[in-house]
Order: C-alpha cells, then sequence, then structure tokens
C-alpha cells in the first residue's frame, strides 16, 4: 500500500503549538513494494520508526519534497504515514483519536500531525480536533531559505513564562484569527496574525525570516508567520497575487506557491 500524508505549517502566528494548515506537498509512504521514485526507508528515518514503535512488518519506502528541518512538518508527515500503516497493517483500518494521540506524542506537540491526518485548517487541544475550511481564494506562498532548524533547539530558547497581557492578546488573536479564516474575513485574518508569544525570540537568530514576513505583508499577503519553528515563512496569499508577492520575497531564500491541502491522510 501507499500512504499519503500532506506537509503542514504550524502556529499561523499566534496560534501557538494549536493552529496549523495542511501544504499540498505529500510525504508518500510505501509498505512491501516501491512505487516508482520511492527509496528504502532506513530503520532510523521518522516514518520507520514509528511504523517499527506501532507494530509494523515490512519493508518501507519513501518519497516526498518536504525539506527536512525548515517548519514544514516533515517528521510529523512521516511520522503520522508510519503510524497509519501499521493501523492499517494490523486491524485494516485508522484509528484517527489514537493517531492523534500517538503521533502529538511523538512529536512533542499536536499541532503538525493535526493538519496532516485531517487536512485544511485545524485547531487542536489534547485529544479535541476541529477542522476549519480554508477560504478557497488563498494559496499558501512559502519562503524557504538555505537554514536549517532544529525544533527542540529552538523551543529551550522560549521564555518560561509571559505577562498576563501578552497571554490574554494572544488568547484574543488566536481566537479572532480561526473565526476570520472560517469566515473568510481576510481583513480580519492579516490584523491578528501578529504573535507575541514565541516569534520574536525565534526571529532574532533568523534576521532574513522576518524580513520575508514583512515582505510578504508589504506587498499584499492576507497574513504571514514563522512556519513552525522556522526558518521558513508562510503566507496566506489571495490567488490572483500569488505570483507577484512571490516574487518580491527576499533573495535568500527560494519560494514556492502551494496549494491547501484540503484532505489529510490518503491510501491508495
Amino acid at each position: 500500500m501507499r500512504v499519503t500524508v500532506p506537509a503542514s505549517s504550524a502556529n499561523i502566528g499566534p496560534g501557538f503549538d494549536c493552529l496549523a494548515v495542511a501544504l499540498d506537498l505529500p510525504f508518500h509512504l510505501d509498505v512491501g513494494e516501491p512505487q516508482q521514485g520511492a527509496t528504502k526507508l532506513d530503520a532510523n528515518h521518522p516514518a520507520a520508526k514509528s511504523f517499527a514503535d506501532a507494530g509494523g512488518e515490512g519493508p518501507l519506502f519513501g518519497e516526498t519534497v518536504i525539506p527536512p528541518g525548515k517548519g514544514l512538518g516533515f517528521s510529523g508527515a512521516a511520522r503520522v504515514a508510519g503510524l497509519a500503516a501499521a493501523s492499517i497493517q494490523s486491524s485494516g483500518s485508522i484509528h484517527y483519536g489514537d493517531l492523534l494521540a500517538r503521533s502529538g506524542r511523538l512529536e512533542g506537540h499536536s499541532d503538525n500531525v493535526a493538519a496532516s491526518i485531517y487536512g485544511s485548517v485545524t485547531a487542536v487541544n489534547q485529544d479535541s480536533v476541529v477542522r476549519v475550511r480554508c477560504p478557497e481564494e488563498l494559496d499558501v506562498v512559502v519562503w524557504i531559505p538555505d537554514g536549517k532548524t532544529s525544533t527542540d533547539s529552538s523551543r529551550k530558547h522560549l521564555p518560561a513564562s509571559v505577562p498576563f497581557e501578552i497571554a490574554t492578546q494572544a488568547l484574543a488573536r488566536s481566537s479572532v484569527l480561526v473565526a476570520a479564516i472560517a469566515s473568510g474575513d481576510l481583513r480580519a485574518m492579516r490584523a491578528n496574525c501578529v504573535d507575541d508569544l514565541h516569534q520574536p525570540t525565534r526571529l532574532v537568530s533568523a534576521p532574513d525570516s522576518a524580513h520575508a514576513i514583512e515582505a510578504a505583508l508589504e506587498n499584499g499577503a492576507c497574513a504571514a508567520w514563522l512556519s513552525g519553528s522556522g526558518p521558513t515563512v508562510a503566507a496566506f496569499v489571495e490567488r490572483d497575487h500569488a505570483e507577484s508577492i512571490k516574487r518580491l520575497l527576499p533573495s535568500s531564500g527560494h519560494s514556492k506557491i502551494l496549494k491547501v491541502a484540503q484532505h489529510g491522510i490518503s491510501i491508495s
């Protein structure tokens, strides 16, 4: 079988560890025999490790263009694929609640894996996940620099506590942002995709990423944010403006125009 899982961009600004959007950048996992283009995975690959930990048996082969270490949910997509393949192999079906819980534990947070499992935009809190339909006229432009970011290392530099006012403002922004995405209110999306919890700390060591966010917003993006822990930047853009915004992002990275993946896991 082939298990296909989309990439993801997490946090979407103020939605730290709870919001993410699935991106049409797939991770393919083949069990048993490879399809054309897939290569054998070694035992240390995150898909192979999650597959084996869940009792899966047999050789695994992978194919993807999701870049690792860039903030586009590579490890989350791989782990979801491995766990889903093992579940299908043992029981003939996917138990979505268990898949969310197990993949979230492996990742250390559930935002990326929720989007990869369910597709579109997801809001997650422990075992509660809600899928939000993204406005159809929006694409996602991603700006990807050459460097990589270790999520574990990045999280160690985040503050252990924040002032009460910053916490309440983050709650307000993330709440309005979800409502704006669901209702298609592009102006409210732009006004509320702002973060003071994690992005300022992370952007200190990634000034080019900060410039990419500014450039996207200055040239008409509906929202722009540091994708996961970075260094990639992602932006919701109206489809008609995607190409022009892409061309105006910093030359210190390369850009792609991606569709929102409306569906999560698929099996063939």
